[in-house]
């Protein structure tokens, strides 16, 4: 047993704890208050070593709400954590908890992702990057299944392209790869190409 020397606030809610006036560690003041600890206390370094493995839960999971300001998946809460320092035992009850109160939803996620892009990319790349997020496949089927691409999207994605640049078959080939690029398929793609370069006379003409 050792005693606590000195509790010394270490900025708003911090304090560093020190046994026979030596630091050990640094606690919040919940977990202090929580643990009853004051000076002149004898405490071991195993309970305290206990009310720090608590206090690291507890600090981090108030950062990942901070996080969660935006929608974000398991995975990318996860990697978060750990970007940070936090042990995987501290990572796993943060997300443990952020599930039981309903903060993570990765369905949830992914709907408001493809809400949010699908006037700019298709259905390859949306698939793409929601994988890269931590979204299972399963989920991905799931939400992209209904999704359906408004033309006048793609024609906008392609107006913008063209804007400024000579109209001949050349310009429409790179606005075709352009446009797979963003994810979207041959025949999404096709129809617009067509329409926006039907007028660009006879070296158009072998274009399909």
């Amino acid at each position: 047993m050792q005693e606590i020397t000195n509790l010394v606030k270490n900025g708003k809610d911090n304090y560093n704890v020190f046994l026979d006036g030596v630091f050990f560690c640094k606690l919040n003041a919940e977990t202090i208050l929580k643990e009853k600890l004051k000076v002149g206390m004898f405490v071991s370094k195993e309970k305290l070593e206990c009310a720090q493995l608590e206090n690291e839960k507890l600090v981090a999971f108030e950062r990942s709400l901070k996080y969660l300001s935006n929608p974000k998946t398991k995975k990318q809460v996860s990697d978060y954590l750990f970007s940070k320092g936090y042990a995987p035992q501290t990572v796993s009850h943060c997300l443990s908890k952020l599930d039981e109160y309903g903060y993570l939803n990765d369905e949830v996620f992914a709907r408001q992702f493809i809400e949010s892009y699908k006037h700019k990319k298709g259905r390859r790349l949306l698939e793409f990057e929601l994988a890269s997020k931590g979204v299972s496949p399963e989920i991905s089927k799931k939400v992209l299944e209904d999704l359906t691409t408004d033309e006048e999207y793609i024609i906008n994605l392609a107006e913008k392209y063209l804007k400024n640049k000579e109209k001949n078959s050349q310009t429409a080939k790179k606005l075709f790869n352009h446009l797979f690029s963003k994810g979207f398929s041959f025949e999404e793609i096709s129809p617009v190409v067509k329409k926006l370069v039907y007028d660009f006379g006879e070296e158009n003409e072998g274009w399909n």
